[in-house]
């Protein structure tokens, strides 16, 4: 059904597209007569994006590209010879690759042309792997290397691979190890896909957005094919609303101000998030027509997708895109709810939103309950948050956590990029339940204010947290823990209360992010240490481990806990300290 308001809006992008192509002198002919309008190349990294790409007028990566990402060694037979690999110290690391390689390059002629000899043109990433790694042998030094520029011996490379196959275009990246630009132009069928990263994600001018357009401006120069890469998710997590409408439009008109010929915008992919749906098709008619009026944009697409709550869901959607503006701060790419609460997201507004569509999923049917079930179900993750924030742990949550374990059924298993596990969560929110109830009366440091004796990271510099009486959720760093880079050792000072014998340290670890337990952990009294303890994974939970001092009844000077990292580790993550 949805598919008639596509098509009725073909006809106005199209005469639209003409006009607003004329404004821009970088436009060529078959980019205005295209499919794609403005773009050459325009692909939304959603489920929806990827399943209708050809009936929303997408591109695909996987229809597309021959080579896509930092995908090279996907590519590679399964035995190659150690000089394709950086050379680093003296020796070849297999962490990233030497484009001085003649055999390297030998290996991606013979994929080529055994799999796209003859077929239409494609395009292929030529991008190192995902790290600032160079290379510095004694060819890719001749060619302009340095310790940490990897792009001559990249354009060299790509400029080989784009004689030998005219047909193909041939992309390096403006990301980490590759940020030069070239000296000269590159051949007409190469281009560059430039990172967004460092442009906030805001409607506002900001200095940022001068930079950028300066860079794309540079690189216009130099190649033919200006691609920006850029982002449309919360990484973190795919289920709370993003309000990117705004946003995105400001950016899509700004790109083809600047000359920009292809965008991929990237989002949660194969995997779930709430509205992907409605955020596929829109941002699909803004690619094609940025000029159009969102309000009436977002709205036509709410009745075509929710005939009954499309209304509801609409002015949610417009009340969070004007609290964002108003706000004007940019939107995080790797967040929790406890932090896009201080930056856009307001409580008071989502939970009435949701409690509403938690009533109504009984009054719909068809295509709108089942979509409606599954971003209801994956909200209550966004609800469960607001109240573990707000200490409302034991209110309602039951409920939502049963709902939220419907997604199951459904296939859905993570809710970020990080592959964070729904089931985990659940666990976890329970067990942080269940030792409330256990303990929460009892812990004697429920509430007291602990003193800091060496620095705290920017980040997480709330020590509260860990006294708050409520466990965090190891799976999920942004649940409950202080964070800690100290070095060599984080100290704190505890407070003597009455009644105290036992002293609990509880830590979490997390191996995905490098989040390692602490070497040792001592307590002192008054300088003189009373007892050392080697934290080890807990034997029924291997992502937690807690610690216990015995307090001798003599003790009656300060306490000073001192946490040693674990220096092959960055990062430590502490949860609670409690005292019984």
């Amino acid at each position: 059904m949805h598919f008639n308001i596509i098509a009725m809006k073909k006809l106005l992008n199209k005469l639209a597209i003409i006009t607003l192509a004329t404004l821009f002198c970088n436009c060529s002919q078959a980019q205005v007569d295209g499919e794609y309008g403005l773009f050459e190349y325009r692909e939304i990294y959603l489920p929806e994006g990827i399943k209708e790409a050809k009936q929303l007028g997408l591109n695909n990566v996987n229809e597309d590209w021959g080579i896509w990402g930092h995908n090279l060694s996907k590519v590679l037979p399964k035995e190659t010879s150690m000089s394709i690999y950086a050379a680093a110290n003296g020796t070849r690391t297999k962490e990233q690759f030497c484009f001085s390689s003649e055999q390297l390059f030998n290996y991606l002629e013979e994929y080529i042309d055994e799999n796209y000899s003859g077929s239409k043109t494609q395009r292929f990433a030529i991008l190192p792997n995902d790290n600032s790694l160079v290379c510095q042998c004694d060819q890719c030094k001749k060619a302009g290397n340095t310790a940490s520029d990897a792009s001559p011996a990249v354009f060299k490379f790509i400029t080989r691979l784009a004689e030998r196959f005219p047909n193909h275009l041939f992309f390096t990246s403006h990301y980490l190890s590759t940020r030069s630009l070239p000296k000269d132009s590159l051949p007409e069928n190469t281009g560059v896909l430039v990172s967004a990263i460092d442009f906030p994600l805001t409607t506002i001018s900001t200095p940022q957005e001068k930079e950028f357009e300066a860079l794309l401006n540079a690189w216009k120069q130099h190649v033919n094919h200006l691609y920006v890469w850029d982002y449309i998710q919360n990484f973190d997590d795919y289920f709370t609303p993003f309000p990117i409408f705004d946003v995105m439009q400001h950016r899509i008109w700004f790109y083809a101000q600047n000359g920009v010929n292809g965008i991929f915008l990237n989002g949660s992919g194969e995997d779930f998030s709430s509205m992907s749906r409605l955020k596929t098709y829109v941002l699909a008619d803004l690619l094609k027509n940025p000029t159009q009026d969102m309000k009436l944009l977002i709205r036509d697409y709410c009745h075509e997708l929710f005939p009954v709550t499309g209304d509801e869901i609409a002015s949610y959607i417009f009340l969070l895109e004007a609290t964002t503006a108003k706000r004007g701060k940019p939107l995080p790419m790797y967040e929790g709810v406890e932090k896009i609460m201080q930056q856009y997201f307001l409580p008071e507004e989502f939970s009435p939103f949701h409690i509403r569509l938690l009533e109504q999923i009984h009054q719909v049917s068809g295509e709108e309950r089942e979509a409606l079930a599954l971003m209801v179900q994956a909200m209550c993750l966004t609800r469960l948050e607001i109240k573990r924030v707000n200490k409302h742990i034991h209110n309602g949550t039951a409920n939502l956590l049963s709902l939220l374990n419907d997604l199951e059924n459904n296939g859905i298993h993570s809710y970020s990029e990080s592959y964070w596990s729904i089931q985990d969560y659940i666990r976890e929110y329970r067990e942080m339940i269940d030792h409330d109830l256990n303990f929460g009366d009892k812990n004697l440091l429920k509430g007291k204010q602990l003193v800091p004796l060496t620095p705290l990271d920017d980040d997480y510099n709330d020590i509260s947290i860990l006294t708050d009486g409520q466990l965090g959720l190891p799976s999920n760093y942004h649940c409950g823990q202080m964070i800690s880079s100290a070095n060599p050792a984080l100290r704190i000072s505890i407070p003597q209360v009455k009644g105290m014998k036992t002293l609990r340290v509880s830590f979490t670890k997390n191996a995905i992010f490098r989040i390692a337990l602490p070497r040792r952990v001592v307590l002192s009294v008054d300088g003189v240490q009373i007892a050392s303890v080697i934290p080890l994974p807990a034997a029924n939970a291997p992502n937690r481990s807690v610690v216990e001092f015995k307090i001798p009844a003599s003790a009656s000077g300060n306490l000073t806990l001192t946490i040693v990292r674990n220096t092959d580790v960055k990062t430590m993550a502490l949860d609670e300290i409690e005292a019984f």
